[in-house]
């Protein structure tokens, strides 16, 4: 089991990931030491994010670092951006992000049904600089238009996240009449026996070649983002997936939606 893990863990770029200094909160490591960790355990990369900044130049200090590791800025649309605001988004792009998070801590009060010309906008700014744009928080109404409006602008890399879990099977199947990625964070389905099982259940209801497994690690209470992605490969394998599901899931599909190619 080891050495499958590890070969998996080869190349493996991580969706999500959680790191100090952040203002609101301590987190089990700095970016320094994810960087380093996920380097020494020879992962292609990850996307870093912030609630309350962008990550851009975190990430290209990393990859100035560390050649040939891929680190990816983001930028999430919480009010410390000034929420759905189409010049921070770009001037994210400008610096580097390729990815867009709809508002998170902020959800709550930035409804995307409130503002749908901001968020064309700003989806607009992604598309024209190549940038995923992820769904993470939005309520499921908030998601729906989200997917809309993505489709009519021509957006390329949309990602939701965890629509069965969080909408039931009959939002999810909405969502997923459309062209887009699932992304599955293992923090939600780790704390059981049955880890493994629940992700390998979803993977193939929605189908391997859609889903993104990120860890969405760095709280203080769990394992370092690395480990936490070692973790996730382990329980799916011990479910009985297949290796190639689970490469495209933890490698192939993470790096397309960041415009790179799996080696």
């Amino acid at each position: 089991m080891r050495d499958r893990v590890e070969a998996l863990l080869k190349g493996a770029f991580d969706f999500r990931i959680h790191t100090g200094p952040e203002p609101d909160g301590e987190r089990r490591t700095d970016y320094l030491e994810a960087g380093r960790d996920s380097y020494e355990a020879e992962m292609a990369g990850f996307v870093l994010m912030k609630h309350r900044h962008p990550t851009a130049l975190a990430a290209y200090a990393l990859n100035r670092m560390y050649p040939g590791f891929h680190a990816v800025g983001s930028i999430v649309l919480n009010t410390s951006v000034g929420g759905l605001n189409p010049d921070a988004v770009e001037a994210a792009a400008k610096l580097g992000a390729k990815v867009v998070w709809m508002p998170t801590q902020d959800a709550a009060t930035i409804r995307l049904l409130d503002a749908s010309n901001d968020l064309e906008a700003v989806l607009d700014v992604a598309k024209s600089y190549g940038m995923a744009v992820a769904s993470t928080h939005a309520t499921f109404a908030d998601t729906e238009m989200l997917v809309r409006l993505a489709g009519s602008v021509g957006l390329e890399r949309l990602v939701v996240t965890n629509p069965t879990a969080r909408f039931g099977e009959e939002g999810a199947s909405k969502l997923l009449s459309h062209d887009l990625y699932v992304e599955l964070p293992f923090l939600s389905y780790y704390d059981g026996q049955d880890a493994g099982d629940r992700l390998r259940g979803v993977i193939e209801s929605v189908g391997a070649d859609r889903c993104v497994v990120s860890t969405d690690f760095g709280q203080w209470t769990n394992p370092p983002p690395a480990e936490g992605m070692r973790m996730a490969i382990a329980a799916m394998l011990d479910a009985g997936m297949h290796e190639a599901d689970i490469a495209k899931v933890v490698r192939t599909n993470p790096l397309d939606c960041v415009g790179l190619s799996a080696d």
